[in-house]
């Protein structure tokens, strides 16, 4: 086979450093657009960012020549220098330390990228214990 084939999707969650609620609706849109459009350039195929006040989720395809570490220490990395550039907040902004990835079937893309640009819908209408890492189950195949 003379080129390589992959389809390696993963669903990344992280916070704001001490879960602080620095991504207003208008900040988010920016650092996700931010995120997206840089991350592609840079050469990590994001398909779908989105979040509230204190977290984002990404649906990342990852190439079998990258990491998912080396993915979120660059987005995480790039989009909280562009914060601090832009926003120049005195306490700094920072994000978590840690992550969770999840991975992701071809079946079940379509289900994540929805959950994921429905951030807000969902957390009005689920209670802490259910969004602290919820991640949805995957929806039952006509055959099994």
């Amino acid at each position: 086979m003379p080129k390589t084939f992959n389809s390696i999707w993963v669903h990344i969650v992280f916070r704001t450093k001490l879960s602080r609620p620095y991504l207003s609706w208008e900040i988010r849109n920016e650092v996700c657009e931010y995120i997206k459009t840089h991350g592609n350039l840079k050469g990590y195929n994001i398909d779908t960012v989105n979040g509230v006040k204190d977290h984002l989720h990404l649906l990342l395809r990852i190439k079998t020549t990258q990491t998912v570490a080396e993915a979120v220490q660059w987005i995480k990395g790039a989009s909280s220098r562009w914060l601090n550039q832009k926003y120049n907040w005195k306490d700094g902004f920072a994000w978590q330390e840690g992550y969770g990835v999840f991975s992701v079937s071809l079946h079940d893309i379509k289900m994540i990228r929805n959950y994921i640009y429905k951030q807000e819908k969902h957390h009005k209408e689920n209670s802490f214990v259910d969004r602290f890492e919820y991640v949805p189950k995957p929806q039952k195949r006509g055959h099994e």
